[in-house]
Order: structure tokens, then sequence, then C-alpha cells
């Protein structure tokens, strides 16, 4: 959303509070669709506290994973997309009537400075309008308004420059993880209501989609770490145990049935938050919708009983989004685990290296 576009090659860059995760992607069009091929991946996992709560703590720790898994990995590429997330990115959908772009810009500014929580002038604002619904008037304009506090773009742009790598755009976690649904699930993307939750280290990002418009996004401050440092404080235990708990690794000192416990309080807690959000967008409109497909992503996506926890909860249909389902993966030239256990992690990365960049 924000930034510049060049009509170059791009790497998706997800720096994320756990890890950090780029892949590039070769694009090709066959039968009026694009088709996509990745060329280069890396992962690596960041110093706990490198990131806290969405913000870049220690610089130089990120900076340097960044410079790692280019090298490892053996990126040429230097055009890099990243995307942000948490309370500092506002997201809010309008409607305004149809008119002309030098008042459509001009009413942009207006709506930002009466919706959004900070100063005008401390935020970077961006918008979209969205395709109307089916058989839907075009008298009006429904509009994505988006604003990123400048300290936020600021605190993950530096770290990208740092890395020596050319910042060509700064994403959304939620609109690129929507564009991943639409690339690997382009009919389910057209014509269902589904919700994509990625679940992250610090923060839960949900996205509503239905029949291939975006309705409702939402970002919670719950993710894997508050589910370790629950358990660590459960339990007594040191982080480094808790964490491992939580990836299943047994304790010697720590029953199995009490960890299983802890863990499903900590769902349930999830749960309950995310069924707000539901509830909110179900209700919304003064007509009923329900959603019927629920796919998960990021680190907790894998966690024992989630999956099943999410049908038995809102029972609805619900599976591990694959990135690369529609994402040609070569197992001869790329380190098979990618795309075999660490796929569900990729979700925002592939979502923006799959990115349509603007002319």
């Amino acid at each position: 959303m924000f930034g510049l576009s060049q009509d170059k090659g791009i790497v998706g860059l997800d720096i994320g509070s756990h890890s950090v995760k780029a892949i590039e992607v070769k694009a090709k069009t066959k039968k009026d669709r694009d088709v996509f091929e990745v060329s280069r991946i890396g992962y690596a996992l960041l110093p706990h506290d490198a990131i806290v709560e969405g913000t870049i703590i220690d610089s130089t720790a990120v900076v340097e994973t960044i410079k790692m898994i280019f090298d490892e990995s053996k990126f040429k590429n230097r055009n890099v997309v990243i995307s942000i997330s948490g309370n500092a990115v506002i997201i809010k959908k309008i409607s305004l009537p149809a008119m002309e772009k030098e008042e459509l810009a001009e009413s942009i500014v207006w709506e930002a400075k009466h919706n959004i929580p900070y100063p005008y002038e401390e935020t970077n604002v961006d918008y979209a309008i969205l395709k109307p619904p089916r058989g839907a008037p075009e008298k009006n304009l429904d509009i994505l308004l988006v604003a990123a506090k400048k300290d936020k773009i600021a605190n993950y742009s530096n770290v990208v420059n740092q890395a020596r790598k050319n910042l060509v755009a700064i994403d959304v976690d939620v609109f690129a993880l929507q564009n991943a649904l639409e690339v690997n699930y382009p009919e389910e993307f057209e014509s269902k209501i589904l919700a994509i939750i990625n679940i992250g280290a610090n923060i839960t990002n949900i996205a509503v989609v239905e029949r291939g418009n975006s309705q409702l996004f939402r970002d919670l401050s719950i993710g894997g770490f508050f589910f370790v440092e629950n358990i660590r404080k459960e339990l007594n235990i040191s982080f480094d145990e808790a964490e491992k708990l939580l990836k299943g690794i047994p304790s010697k000192s720590i029953p199995a049935e009490k960890a299983d416990e802890v863990i499903h309080f900590n769902i349930k807690d999830l749960l309950d938050e995310i069924d707000k959000t539901f509830s909110f967008y179900e209700a919304g409109e003064k007509r009923e919708k329900k959603i019927e497909r629920i796919y998960l992503s990021g680190g907790l996506a894998h966690l024992k009983n989630m999956a099943g926890a999410f049908e038995q909860k809102f029972n609805i249909r619900t599976e591990i989004l694959n990135p690369f389902r529609n994402v040609h993966y070569d197992e001869k030239k790329l380190e098979p685990l990618y795309q075999e256990e660490m796929a569900a992690l990729f979700g925002v990365a592939v979502g923006l290296a799959t990115r349509k960049m603007e002319k």
C-alpha cells in the first residue's frame, strides 16, 4: 500500500517477531492467468526480544538476520516488499458517493482525519477502491482506508535500508494474506465467504473476504508469545521450557496432561476473541452472513488440535493455508522442508511476493 512501485521482480520479506521469512517467485502468464514458481526462499529465527509487540528493539539483530538469509539462500534480487500490522495500523471500510479523482483525494483526507485515532500528520494514509458486489448499484464507492503511524513505517524501513536492500513498498499483513489466499484458492476466493487467520508470535491477523470482496480486518494482540508467557506463569517454568512445551516437546518435570490443559485454555481465549470478530461481521449490514471456510496460517497453525478446536467452536470447515498450492515449488532445487513442514509460516511472504505492483 505505502511506497513506490517498480516494474521489477520483488522479494516478499516477512519480518515477524519470531522469525524472518523471504521468498522470490517468477511469474508467467498462462491462459490469462498468472502462474508463479518459487526461485529463492529463506528463513531464520530472530533472537528473543529483538522485536517486542511489533516494535523493532534490536535493529542490529534484525539487519544481520536479513543479510544472512539473502546470503545463505543466494538471493540476487535486492528489491523487497515488507508488511506491517498491529495497533499502529488502522484499516477502515468507508462508503463515499461516486466522484472525480481530485474530489475523492480531498474526501479521503477528510475521512482519514475523522476516522484515525492518531494525529493525521503522524500517519501515512493510502486507500483502495473495492469492486462493488455483484448486482450492486455503482452510485457509491466502497473504499478501504489504510493509515499507519510514520514511526512504525520508519522502524521497519530503516532495517531494510541498513541491510542494503531496496524497499519497493510497504503492505499490510492482512492484505498480503488475502493475496496469498486469492492466488492459491481462486475458486473458493471468488465464490465463498472465507476467513483467513494468521496466528503469529505477537499478533493474530484476521481477514474476512466475501466472494472476492474485502469485508473486515482485525489484529489481535494474542500470539505464540502470549501462549508461552501464560504457560510459563501457570507452570512456574522458564520461558525456554514453556516454548518447548508449546512446540510439543515433552518435559521431565511437567506431566503432558497438565501442559495440554494450560495450552487448551489459551486456545479457548484466542477462539473467544475471534468469535467476537465473526459475530460482528455476521451481524453487520442488517443481513445474515455466514463464514463458510476458515484458513489458518502462522506459527501456531500447526499446534496440536488447533484446527480441530476451530471446527468444534465454529462448526466451520477449517484447514491450514497452503501458500504453495498454486505456486510451483521444485523440491529438487529448493529445500523440501519449506513446502512440507514450514508452509504455514510463509502465507504473508508469499502474498507479498505475488502481489500486483501498481504501475
